[in-house]
């Protein structure tokens, strides 16, 4: 009995120090394991505590913690992170603007520095005034949200709706496909959403959560250990949500869902004195491109042709990434600077 005591306290002791080890050989060598891991250690993309969001149970969505400025990092690129006081990446009063825009990480300007932005650099070509209401891990489910509690504040005689190649899949990450087929069955005129968490309450229930957890819980909550196998499996799960998705059938459940979507939010800009603009990032997707010009065309909506951002163009992408780079921000502005100038929208500065 003895011995297997001992055995037992040197394997266990064996244990620990091999994890003390490998956690301070991560903590100093994070892209050790490859970038998929220390995306996952590094990443901010997150509700959790030192995340960039805030988790809204009545409206099961994330929102971006405002008047927040940090480092982030993902795929080896460091960028400062800031936002308004409504949570967005703007730095200029958006109350009112001219435009509009609601998209996903390409708009938000995942991997660059704000000057370097589709808003910024729209407002810096045009002079007009730009609301960028862009967010990571966006698509039609929270931009319809966004767009029904921001317009009549922002006032945009303007909304570009970028779609980029991984919305309808998800879709699935966020809602069942009872949701979906639930929304797809309500009338425009009768979809509503429920009256969101106030920031500053939700971010309160956050931290007293946070307090009440035991101290092994923020002790694995804290560990690159732990913190690779919950990315893995978080990775695994989010895949697994993803697979046998149709991203280019049109008649899926994830593309009646997203046409619904865009139904509603030209209803909605057309209550707000807005027009709707259907800008797709597709480059590696044609069949999409396709999809969204038809259905633009259906609704009577200004489709932007974007097919000069070709994915063969590696100057428009970021490397090891595949978000716009400064290079492809400025292209996309200048392409909806030169609609918004077709339409006679000029600055009055």
């Amino acid at each position: 009995m003895r011995r297997a005591t001992a055995n037992a306290l040197i394997s266990l002791t064996a244990t620990l120090v091999c994890l003390v080890a490998l956690e301070l050989i991560l903590r100093a060598y994070p892209l050790l394991l490859g970038d998929v891991y220390a995306n996952g250690v590094l990443s901010k993309y997150t509700n959790r505590e030192g995340g960039i969001f805030y988790y809204d149970p009545a409206l099961a969505m994330n929102f971006m913690i405002p008047n927040l400025t940090t480092r982030m990092y993902y795929n080896r690129y460091v960028w400062t992170h800031e936002t308004d006081g409504l949570g967005f990446r703007n730095r200029e009063p958006i109350t009112p603007a001219d435009v509009l825009l609601v998209g996903d990480s390409l708009i938000y300007g995942h991997g660059v520095e704000y000057e370097h932005t589709v808003g910024h650099l729209l407002h810096q070509i045009t002079g007009l005034r730009v609301a960028n209401l862009g967010r990571q891990g966006d698509c039609a489910y929270q931009e319809a949200y966004l767009l029904t509690a921001f317009l009549p504040e922002i006032r945009a005689p303007y909304v570009f709706y970028h779609f980029t190649e991984n919305d309808i899949s998800d879709l699935s990450f966020y809602l069942s496909d009872d949701e979906m087929r639930a929304f797809v069955a309500t009338p425009v005129a009768a979809i509503r959403y429920r009256t969101p968490t106030p920031a500053a309450e939700a971010l309160r229930k956050r931290s007293e959560d946070r307090r009440r957890q035991s101290l092994l819980k923020r002790f694995k909550d804290g560990s690159y250990v732990y913190k690779m196998f919950r990315f893995i499996r978080q990775t695994y799960v989010r895949s697994e949500a993803h697979a046998g998705t149709a991203d280019t059938d049109e008649e899926s459940l994830g593309w009646r869902y997203t046409r619904h979507a865009i139904r509603y939010m030209r209803e909605i800009s057309r209550h707000g004195g807005a027009t709707l603009v259907v800008v797709p990032l597709t480059p590696h997707e044609p069949d999409q491109y396709r999809v969204l010009k038809k259905i633009a065309v259906e609704y009577a909506l200004p489709f932007l042709d974007t097919s000069s951002l070709k994915a063969a163009d590696a100057s428009l992408w970021l490397e090891r990434d595949g978000h716009l780079s400064p290079d492809g921000a400025r292209r996309l502005a200048e392409l909806e600077a030169a609609f918004l100038n077709s339409r006679g929208l000029r600055s009055s500065r």
